[in-house]
């Protein structure tokens, strides 16, 4: 290289050879860059440079990613035999190139597999805890029914829990089947107008029994109506789902708020203070069989679907939703309906 030239460290891409070569599917070979117009100016031929030759790294047989390239200070010319030894070598980077990108999307699927193999274990136990607990339940009022002799009031208290376990299979049951229709199919909706207003209303008023249980205040903080376009069925499912979600997840003497907005797009948020959801767990909670820590520590029973499924119902409806938790704190769920 003539001392009087600096020393290169980078070219733009636009002016280097291997601009030129990428672009093509073959072989580039410049015998003598000074008598070649595209590259007469270039800082490397004016370094010195002379000869290059390069051939591209073609992925996919589509898209060119880069060169094998052979440099010299002198003009040449390739013999057949080093052009062919050429392309073999980018033949060869482009094997090693796509065996390191097939190990890795391999390497993702085999994690992939494993941890849905993990889902399906915790899965299987959590679904068969959720049916045995209510139908041993179940037996075991059916069998001091047929067994003993009870008065009116008695029978009618073994009734009434064994009715309320019954409710608690079709509700499992009826969860179950519709992940599995939304596995496979869209979901199916009776859009109509609606006011939001009447919807958290329902959803509070006929949550208020189980609110008052715990001992946890639940308000209902909806100005005036709020008009919007949905499927009053499945958003009143969605709404119901948080609702109970925030009441088995804040302890006695807490908080909820339900409210729905129509400034912009139409919102409904939920915000408890509740025991909060920790950063690890937050990214997950909308997978379909997640459970969170703080489930098993509030001892909350589920199969982890109703998340899932508040999800599917809104982006149903082309909405969105927003959750922001913090441990300690509470939970803000915050349901955007489409104002189409």
């Amino acid at each position: 290289m003539p001392v009087d030239e600096p020393a290169i460290a980078e070219v733009p891409r636009d002016l280097s050879f291997c601009a030129h070569a990428i672009t093509g599917h073959d072989l580039l070979e410049v015998p003598d860059a000074t008598e070649d117009n595209r590259f007469a100016d270039n800082p490397y031929v004016r370094s010195g440079l002379r000869f290059y030759a390069g051939a591209p790294v073609v992925l996919d047989g589509t898209y060119s990613v880069g060169t094998v390239c052979v440099v010299d200070m002198q003009p040449r010319e390739l013999t057949d035999a080093q052009r062919r030894a050429l392309r073999s070598l980018a033949r060869h980077a482009t094997v090693q190139l796509e065996l390191r990108r097939y190990a890795r999307h391999a390497g993702e699927i085999a994690d992939r597999m494993r941890q849905l193999d993990r889902m399906k274990d915790s899965f299987l136990a959590t679904v068969s805890h959720e049916l045995r607990t209510p139908l041993s339940t179940i037996r075991g009022y059916l069998e001091m029914l047929l067994e003993g002799d009870f008065d009116g009031e008695t029978s009618h208290r073994f009734l009434s829990v064994m009715a309320r376990n019954s409710d608690r299979l079709l509700r499992l049951i009826d969860e179950l089947l519709l992940v599995a229709r939304l596995t496979d199919e869209a979901m199916e909706l009776d859009i109509t107008e609606l006011d939001l207003a009447d919807l958290t209303h329902q959803v509070t008023t006929g949550c208020r029994v189980l609110a008052e249980h715990k001992n946890v205040r639940l308000g209902d903080r909806t100005q005036g109506p709020v008009p919007a376009r949905g499927d009053p069925k499945r958003l009143t499912q969605a709404l119901n789902h948080l609702v109970v979600n925030a009441i088995k997840f804040t302890g006695e003497g807490g908080e909820i708020i339900v409210a729905a907005t129509g400034d912009g797009e139409p919102e409904m948020t939920i915000t408890d203070n509740g025991v909060g959801i920790s950063s690890e767990d937050l990214p997950h909670v909308f997978d379909r069989f997640y459970r969170c820590a703080s489930a098993d520590l509030m001892a909350v029973q589920g199969p982890g679907l109703g998340l899932a499924i508040v999800k599917s119902i809104i982006e149903a409806h082309h909405g969105s939703v927003h959750l922001s938790s913090e441990p300690g704190v509470g939970t803000t769920v915050r349901l955007t309906l489409s104002s189409r």
